[in-house]
């Protein structure tokens, strides 16, 4: 209780930057712990005022497993993605999965393996003590020992984790030279935004690289804006096909904000600025979208096809020869 109200109260507020980050370390750390508290309870509840038979019981651990497994793992891909940020490992994968289980094996080898032997103690050696499909009092009494063990273990090491994460959001202050005004804030914000997606592979934010949706190059820079993050894309095409470099863009888009919404910095304003250079075209065209982070969250909830999503965002500025494509 004390440690709750610790870090409730003042915890948080010690934290310069991404605070978004380290609360979600804590909220799925939470997660899981009130998860292994609520199954001890309604299984020591079963066996002592139920006649569910042991099918059912078994059935009962089985779901509690797999939500377990699912919070323990978020728990864990979350501290890969902050240990990620926090040295030079890198996550250089598109697909949510294998992003999600790539910041799992940024942890270690070693870290890993113990992820899955905690696993295994937790969900699989209860079973290994009955009959398959069956889930009897001894297993029971088992089972809510070694999670009421476990979440012992997990709040005793709250704290100490906490001074380890302040610890490193100081060196990462250090080494990026930020300022103590307040001013900078967001400009700090925007740093670690910029780190966080060339360490995901957005290494077009420092250099001029093969844009290969669209057969030509593409270079990103992140504006100095204070106010939102604020892209200025520039593309080099040679093909004058309008419809197909409009179809990339939209792509491009699409697995932008869909990243950027995924990073866990306090920034909830993104914009995409393109200056699309075409051979044979004397000046670039423009491509602008500005968007919100809950307007992203809430479109991206309802479609995933890039062409919907773009015409679903209400802030566009586009220029006349894509109009209407």
């Amino acid at each position: 209780m004390a440690t709750g109200i610790f870090l409730l109260q003042s915890g948080f507020s010690s934290f310069e930057y991404s605070r978004t980050m380290f609360l979600k370390y804590y909220v799925r750390l939470t997660k899981f712990l009130f998860l292994l508290l609520g199954y001890n309870i309604i299984l020591s509840s079963v066996f002592l005022y139920t006649n569910l038979n042991h099918q059912v019981v078994y059935i009962i651990h089985i779901i509690f497993s797999l939500i377990f497994a699912k919070y323990f793992l978020d728990f864990y891909s979350h501290k890969g993605y902050i240990i990620t940020l926090s040295t030079t490992k890198y996550n250089p994968f598109k697909s949510r999965l294998r992003k999600y289980l790539r910041y799992i094996t940024n942890l270690g080898l070693i870290h890993v393996l113990i992820i899955l032997i905690l696993l295994a103690i937790v969900v699989l050696y209860p079973l290994l003590l009955g009959q398959f499909g069956e889930f009897t009092e001894r297993q029971g009494f088992i089972s809510t020992v070694i999670s009421f063990a476990f979440c012992v273990i997990s709040l005793i090491r709250i704290i100490p984790e906490y001074f380890s994460l302040s610890e490193q959001e100081y060196k990462h202050k250090e080494n990026n030279e930020l300022s103590k005004e307040i001013e900078t804030d967001l400009t700090q914000e925007l740093i670690i935004l910029k780190d966080t997606l060339v360490k995901n592979g957005r290494v077009e934010l420092e250099s001029r690289i093969k844009f290969n949706i669209l057969n030509g190059e593409i270079q990103s820079r992140l504006s100095d804006k204070k106010d939102e993050a604020f892209f200025v894309i520039d593309i080099w095409v040679k093909i004058s096909d309008v419809d197909k470099i409009v179809r990339g863009i939209e792509s491009y888009s699409y697995d932008f904000f869909r990243e950027l919404i995924d990073t866990n910095v306090d920034i909830n304003s993104f914009v995409l600025s393109y200056f699309i250079r075409i051979d044979g075209v004397n000046s670039p065209k423009t491509y602008f979208v500005r968007a919100k982070r809950v307007e992203l969250e809430n479109v991206f909830s309802k479609t995933s096809d890039p062409v919907v999503f773009i015409k679903s965002i209400k802030n566009k500025v586009i220029d006349e020869l894509f109009r209407n494509i």
